[in-house]
């Protein structure tokens, strides 16, 4: 996918900030601009935004990790599907690059390095969009399988069976029609 095609589709998106104060919800503001998100407003402005557009919620990765789960839990318990499975993006400032891993089990859609360059974040952005998705629903977790950071082969030995009940969710984003969603068999 070439970066105007990505920048098309994150126009037809919306974007909604949350940041520790108001430089850096500025700044991550600026950024979701440069991305090419249609509309950005910072979470405050949030009940304004249209509930049938597909919005992006990006969160600065200097909130405390309480704040980033009450974050996630409420848009993840929520009535309206364009919220419930909304992609939640956390924006880390610096490495090491193996902080991603929490953020990912915490529920982020993705996690991305502001030093990045533009081009790259905007790619992993629309990687959320127009494909299938498996999200997660147990007792415990709400939201995109956990497991595609594992490196071991879901057939290996040394994974476990058991554990909570849980189903598998099939997500679909497009910016255009909407969000589809499927239960799979598992």
């Amino acid at each position: 996918m070439i970066l105007s095609e990505t920048a098309n589709m994150l126009a037809d998106c919306g974007a909604v900030t949350f940041a520790p104060n108001d430089v850096s919800a500025s700044a991550l503001g600026t950024l979701a601009a440069k991305l090419g998100f249609g509309t950005v407003a910072n979470y405050t402005q949030f009940a304004e935004l249209p509930k049938n557009r597909l919005t992006y919620f990006l969160v600065h990765g200097q909130l405390p990790d309480g704040a980033k789960q009450r974050i996630i839990h409420g848009l993840r318990s929520s009535d309206h599907v364009f919220r419930r499975f909304a992609p939640i993006v956390c924006f880390v400032t610096n490495g090491p690059r193996h902080q991603i891993v929490p953020l990912v089990q915490m529920g982020f859609d993705e996690v991305l390095f502001i030093t990045d360059p533009v081009s790259d974040m905007s790619h992993k952005l629309s990687d959320q969009l127009q494909h299938e998705l498996v999200y997660v629903e147990s007792d415990h977790y709400f939201g995109p399988d956990r497991r595609r950071i594992e490196r071991i082969d879901p057939n290996d030995p040394r994974r476990k069976p058991g554990g909570s009940p849980f189903r598998k969710i099939r997500v679909v984003r497009d910016p255009r029609m909407g969000i589809s969603t499927m239960d799979v068999a598992h």
